[in-house]
């Protein structure tokens, strides 16, 4: 490589020393010459060129992209009720073959033709669509267990791909060789992008089967609190809907939650299994749009709003997290966190016959419910909407909001099934624009509006007098706990500085976002956990009210899949370090300090941390942390 460079350059050289004696000489020799500069101009440039290929090759090298397929290795998925589940999927026919773009139709004025996905509760007033989309799901189903776009291998694939089924592999390729690291596609920069491309050939393999090429998936659209009926579990989904829909029903559903009810995203099942949780809807929309403020329109940064890193080597899964060696814990991004609550409040709560909170309810069984895969239409449209807020988090205003541009991003892969049987190797750089994946959704900007530009409540007086010095720091790599009651910590904060800006590929300290971080949460694979977090207000509690300015968000884990839980149900979790995974929870506080009048860095706050987690069924244990702290992005 340096021997390459030093030619290029000693080429480039080599033009700046020709005499000037022979360009003036007769014309002949002028054209000669000029001829001979021809050459030397594009011999450099064809060796400068060859020199940044080669430089482009070795930084594809020092890379670390995840790639996995579902070939190879394959482990059975534990559950906390029955014996393991194969998840596996078939071998594919013929040999994998490489993503490329969809042909799109265009009008005549050149303009591309859109599948347009469309909200549930406006299409479950079609007949004629609810028939089609019934029929699709009864063809799909009526597939043999043989065929990858079966529904039963459609729910495999993320049984297998979010519940660490398999491992990442060292080489691209589906027949790379493989690492000792488990996959999980959770927990990280991955979910979005992976979750959208799964979509998008469970909805090509739909719109096959009724040979309807315009067919497009609908849309829960549970963040809407404008229309009455956006935020209610689609009525097309239930029994006695009055057109047949059996297709797409799914009798693990919480009945509970049933139309007329309104789909909380401040939902906590153990309040509602005490009888406690008795909000009117007027109050549920409230907070439901100030969690979706702090989910989506406060997290202004890839890392924030997506996910963190996850690389090769990156175990989402683990127990134990060795920092010094460079391995990093798992990092939800806010619209995974929020994404969670919906399955959590569809599937079965509270039920000791259900364990599991089957079907939307955990990782491992949610894709065996057809409402799935319209949440995560509702999910895969929010991304495409947080490209778009305008920026009223940071101190500049003028901050865009861009996906991750690192090759470790771009370049990881994943294996799906195709409606011709076809394993295609896609990456996520393919994942990026909806529209050149052929669709789009049906502009609901009037509802969004309301969440994206949403103003909590005016701060409590007490919480701009408090006292950061009346509460404990927690103890740095040390064990900080939370419990069931709410927990409040000092944190030192500082301004940030040139360096911040550098690591973050931003212009000045006014385009950064200030967070509040809990690194390296240990939690139990089989537990529900949330923990929603206020700024200067330690009176917070279970029944404190989201929609005020203290609070900066949630985090939720949803049950996935458990490394080894072949003992007693009842066995406590705490007995065994492979029950566990490690988590880092980010919260993003630009917003609340601006509110609270705290413009000074110097200022330190008061984190208070509410532990909301606990089903009626769990055990009363807490959470352990290792460190609370500032962090810029």
């Amino acid at each position: 490589m340096a021997t390459d460079m030093t030619t290029s350059v000693s080429s480039i050289g080599s033009l700046k020393r020709i005499p000037q004696s022979r360009l003036q000489g007769k014309e002949c020799l002028g054209r000669s010459s000029a001829s001979k500069t021809r050459q030397q101009l594009k011999w450099a440039l064809y060796t400068c060129a060859v020199v940044f290929c080669l430089q482009a090759l070795t930084e594809m090298v020092d890379a670390e992209p995840v790639l996995a397929s579902s070939l190879g290795f394959c482990k059975p998925v534990p559950v906390l009720k029955g014996a393991p589940l194969h998840c596996c999927l078939p071998a594919p026919r013929r040999f994998p073959i490489r993503f490329r773009f969809p042909r799109i139709p265009r009008t005549f004025s050149g303009r591309p033709i859109l599948r347009e996905r469309k909200p549930a509760h406006i299409l479950q007033n079609d007949p004629e669509y609810v028939r089609k989309y019934n029929l699709a799901y009864a063809r799909m189903k009526a597939l043999p267990d043989t065929d990858p776009r079966s529904f039963l291998n459609q729910w495999r694939v993320h049984c297998s791909f979010c519940n660490e089924a398999f491992r990442q592999r060292k080489t691209p390729g589906p027949l790379g060789p493989e690492t000792g690291v488990l996959l999980q596609v959770h927990y990280s920069w991955t979910f979005l992008p992976w979750h959208r491309m799964y979509l998008y050939y469970h909805e090509r393999i739909l719109a096959s089967l009724i040979n309807d090429p315009t067919f497009a998936l609908p849309f829960w659209n549970w963040d809407n609190q404008l229309d009455q009926d956006a935020a209610k579990m689609p009525a097309m989904f239930l029994p006695n809907f009055g057109i047949p829909n059996a297709a797409l029903f799914d009798e693990f559903r919480n009945s509970n939650h049933f139309p007329p009810k309104l789909l909380y995203l401040g939902y906590n099942s153990k309040l509602e299994a005490e009888g406690q949780q008795n909000l009117t809807d007027q109050q549920i929309k409230y907070e439901n749009l100030c969690v979706m403020y702090n989910q989506v329109t406060t997290k202004i940064s890839a890392r924030d709003f997506l996910g963190g890193p996850y690389v090769v080597g990156t175990d989402n899964s683990a127990a134990t997290v060795n920092v010094s060696a460079g391995e990093t814990p798992g990092e939800s991004g806010g619209m995974e966190s929020v994404h969670n609550v919906a399955h959590e409040w569809t599937g079965l709560i509270n039920d000791p016959d259900h364990p599991d909170n089957e079907d939307m309810g955990n990782f491992i069984y949610a894709a065996r419910d057809p409402i799935f895969y319209t949440h995560h239409s509702n999910v895969d449209r929010l991304w495409d909407v947080w490209k778009t807020i305008p920026d009223k988090v940071t101190k500049s205003g003028d901050r865009k909001r861009m996906d991750f541009m690192s090759r470790d991003f771009l370049d990881t892969e994943f294996t799906f099934f195709d409606e011709n049987q076809d394993m295609v190797i896609v990456k996520v750089r393919d994942s990026l624009d909806s529209s050149k994946l052929g669709y789009k959704y049906t502009d609901v900007s009037e509802s969004d509006n309301m969440w994206i530009y949403y103003e909590p409540l005016p701060a409590q007086e007490s919480s701009k007098t408090c006292n950061s010095s009346e509460y404990p720091a927690p103890v740095p790599s040390g064990y900080n706990y939370i419990g069931m009651d709410p927990v409040s910590f000092k944190l030192d904060r500082r301004a940030p500085t040139t360096k911040d800006c550098r690591d973050k590929g931003v212009k000045s300290v006014d385009q950064l976002q200030e967070d509040v971080v809990l690194e390296r949460v240990k939690i139990p694979h089989s537990e529900y956990a949330r923990f929603d977090v206020f700024i200067n207000y330690p009176a917070a509690n279970r029944r404190t009210r989201l929609y005020m300015s203290e609070f900066v968000g949630t985090f939720t884990h949803l049950p996935s899949g458990m490394v080894d839980m072949s003992k007693s149900v009842s066995e406590s979790a705490s007995e065994s370090d492979d029950k566990f995974r490690i988590v880092t929870i980010r919260y993003s506080v630009n917003a609340a300090l601006k509110r609270l009048g705290i413009t000074d860095y110097n200022t330190d706050i008061v984190v208070t941390i509410v532990s909301k987690g606990a089903r009626n069924s769990s055990p009363k244990t807490g959470f352990t942390f290792s460190n609370l702290k500032q962090d810029f992005q």
